[in-house]
């Protein structure tokens, strides 16, 4: 009985559309070849002009020669001129290790530079300038965006940063200090007060409020904070109040914690804690809580006249401006 046989053969994947255009214009070449343009294009149903150039590009080997052709021009009439390109190169130089793109879009602004912002970005990837092997962040599971709020004081998150032991110096240094950083965020603008602290404690959280009460310019309503015991003693004390909470009474400021474990309810001021590790503490450093409060108070002018994306590329300072205009 005879074993039927087995073929080794390759099964072939479909042409598609491209290459069955190619192969044809290969057939076309080469009937030209034999019989002439003009026969071609007669016996084909092309024009003469495409016949000669599919002829002009073909290599004599390969039909992959008469793919076609992107068809994207070589320039734009509306493409970053010369001068534009210098900007951008010198202001990504100066300012993007610090700033970023963001810091780089400012500078150029206040150039008086008119492109957009993702235009800029496209030009400055375009010449190269990339920040090179940048690990990509990994998609967010869920969604995590909260109602905004439209009111300026409507809810201000509060938090309070450890100042990072690499920027300290001096007797700072040379005495194992610690520098805590307290930060205010209003949710609506985005306008924020920084102020540095050499203990972490509950009275100092009353003394920054009392310095955030006068310094923003609008009446806060309500005060958001995790557990720690420098804002709350809930989990400590079943009738002890808190120093903050004691200072509140009679201010009609609300005072709201957020559920244990769960950062991200104070999302805002977390991100800015970020910012500033960014923009300012990978940058600088201090001997005393004096210097740092003092470079803290350049710093925080600088981040509430930074325009935002997510404020429609207009700043904290600029935004508050708009929502108190009468």
């Amino acid at each position: 009985m005879n074993s039927p046989q087995t073929t080794n053969h390759k099964k072939e994947l479909p042409m598609n559309i491209i290459t069955q255009e190619a192969r044809k214009r290969q057939a076309v070449v080469k009937y030209a070849e034999r019989n002439g343009k003009s026969a071609a294009a007669r016996q084909y149903g092309v024009s003469l002009s495409s016949v000669k150039r599919w002829c002009k590009r073909y290599d004599g080997k390969d039909w992959r020669s008469l793919c076609e052709r992107s068809h994207r021009p070589h320039s734009s009439p509306n493409r970053h001129t010369k001068s534009e390109e210098r900007k951008i190169r010198k202001a990504f130089q100066e300012y993007y290790a610090r700033y970023g793109w963001d810091g780089v879009y400012d500078a150029l602004i206040r150039k008086k530079y008119t492109r957009s912002y993702s235009g800029m970005v496209y030009a400055a990837k375009r010449m190269g300038l990339t920040e090179k092997n940048k690990k990509k962040k990994p998609p967010r599971k869920s969604e995590r965006r909260y109602p905004e709020m439209s009111v300026p004081g409507e809810k201000v998150q509060i938090d309070v940063k450890e100042v990072p032991f690499h920027c300290l110096r001096g007797d700072a240094l040379k005495y194992g200090k610690h520098l805590y950083q307290w930060t205010a965020i209003d949710e609506c603008t985005r306008m924020r007060y920084v102020y540095a602290y050499e203990e972490h404690t509950p009275e100092n959280t009353v003394r920054f409020l009392k310095r955030l009460i006068k310094e923003f310019p609008f009446k806060i309503q309500t005060i958001q904070t995790d557990n720690g015991t420098e804002f709350t003693y809930k989990f400590i004390s079943d009738t002890e109040l808190s120093p903050l909470d004691k200072a509140l009474q009679g201010t009609g400021i609300r005072h709201v914690l957020i559920p244990p474990r769960t950062p991200w309810h104070n999302g805002k001021v977390e991100r800015s804690h970020r910012n500033d590790q960014r923009y300012f503490y990978n940058w600088e450093t201090f001997r005393n809580v004096a210097e740092l409060n003092e470079k803290l108070k350049a710093h925080l002018q600088w981040s509430n006249n930074k325009t935002m994306r997510t404020l429609g590329r207009k700043s904290p300072v600029q935004l508050l401006k708009e929502k108190t205009a009468v």
